[in-house]
């Protein structure tokens, strides 16, 4: 009796959680079929438009496919879609064929760009302009002449054309497509989604660049939903960030908000991952003129270190008369997105505590005797090893210590309250 009802109580977990999918999936305003028509001209005919949209993952990245008819033409192409806040996705750079015929339209997909922009149960566009690229007569003399007109008209949607998309329906999309624009395993078929970086440490530092020159790039950058910044023009005050990670995996996309004066967008966002550095590049061939790019990191946990794993290198041995100590600390190099974390007796007293340029106090209190305080790296920063300046006030007097730990090195200070 037992085990049937444990059956039945599973049959209906299984189903309600089943049922619970299936709601989300069809509350999510931006999941289905949305469709349009175009008449390039009063004796054309359509150039039909559907856009089928798919439930997110993460809650951000998108698998769509974009299906477009015209005349004897039909295109259908799988797309990457990924969310910038409640009103736009973000529209992939490429758009995989699964069927073009009886000619491709190539790079000229690239013109679809920009964001999809929802309102009033709409879907527009807003484009970035590719205009100083020499794609516009691309491929177009490449196939039978007859041709000619209706790639005209399809450059010109892409293009140009303004985009009002009306939701029609919401079938599911083809488990096939799903896997290969979000877990592709092909290497030569790229969506915008880097490989997952497994992480350890829970702080990544970050450094903003622009690859070329200063030239008015504007970025924004995502971490699973939250803002890190948005449309921030990329300068020397904004280039050093960090994020903390959440358990499990994190999603960041790095959003492109236009060209800069000098096309296309050549920011970068360089991640130290567990001492070393992952580059996220709009520079790269493989990025040049995308909307956005996204890093899956996944972070299993935090680890609470263990001393004892480590060596403990001795720094100094300081009586003090007070047990009201105060520690400052401060990158006096260059901030590289250093680390650390603080033991005082066996206990933590900070974790994954930033060092930056600017001093920042940590007041503890001291047990009468020895005590032990042990500084760890969290990360190697971007410049290794993990360096800092502490400065020790105790009462009226002060000493100064240089710092540099590692990922096999700690280092110790006894203080002794007399």
């Amino acid at each position: 009796m037992r085990t049937i009802l444990k059956g039945k109580y599973l049959l209906l977990f299984v189903l309600l959680t089943t049922l619970a999918s299936t709601a989300m999936a069809q509350t999510d305003k931006w999941t289905g079929v949305w469709r349009m028509t175009v008449k390039p001209w009063p004796q054309s005919t359509v150039i039909q438009v559907e856009l089928h949209i798919g439930p997110p993952e993460h809650g951000i990245l998108y698998p769509a496919i974009l299906k477009l008819q015209y005349g004897e033409f039909t295109g259908i192409y799988e797309v990457l879609l990924a969310k910038k806040n409640e009103r736009q996705l973000g529209i992939g750079r490429n758009k995989f064929p699964l069927k073009e015929t009886p000619y491709k339209l190539g790079i000229w997909t690239w013109y679809l760009n920009g964001t999809l922009d929802y309102g009033k149960d709409t879907i527009g566009i807003s484009r970035m302009w590719i205009d100083k690229l020499n794609i516009w007569m691309r491929g177009m003399y490449s196939d039978d002449e007859i041709y000619e007109s209706s790639k005209a008209d399809l450059r010109e949607l892409l293009y140009r054309d303004k985009f009002k998309l009306v939701k029609t329906g919401s079938r599911p999309m083809a488990d096939s497509s799903v896997q290969r624009i979000l877990h592709h395993k092909d290497p030569h078929i790229y969506y915008g989604i880097y490989t997952t970086i497994v992480a350890k440490d829970s702080i990544v530092p970050m450094q903003i660049a622009d690859q070329e020159k200063y030239d008015q790039d504007t970025v924004t950058l995502l971490q699973n939903e939250r803002t890190i910044f948005s449309r921030e023009q990329i300068n020397d005050q904004n280039r050093h960030p960090q994020a903390r990670l959440d358990t499990g995996h994190n999603i960041f996309v790095f959003f492109a908000d236009n060209y800069g004066s000098l096309p296309p967008n050549t920011g970068s966002l360089r991640m130290t991952i567990d001492g070393q550095p992952r580059d996220f590049d709009f520079s790269d061939q493989a990025n040049a003129y995308a909307t956005f790019l996204v890093a899956d990191i996944y972070h299993a946990g935090s680890i609470t270190p263990e001393p004892i794993k480590r060596t403990s290198v001795p720094v100094a041995t300081i009586p003090v008369h007070t047990a009201d100590i105060i520690l400052e600390l401060r990158d006096t190099r260059i901030q590289d997105g250093d680390s650390i974390s603080l033991n005082l007796n066996g206990k933590w007293v900070v974790n994954g505590f930033p060092v930056k340029k600017e001093i920042q106090q940590i007041r503890i209190t001291l047990q009468p005797g020895e005590n032990i305080l042990l500084f760890t790296a969290d990360n190697l920063g971007s410049i290794p090893p993990n360096t800092a300046e502490l400065k020790i006030r105790f009462g009226s007097e002060s000493k100064v210590l240089n710092l540099s730990t590692d990922m096999k090195k700690n280092n110790e200070i006894r203080l002794v309250l007399e």
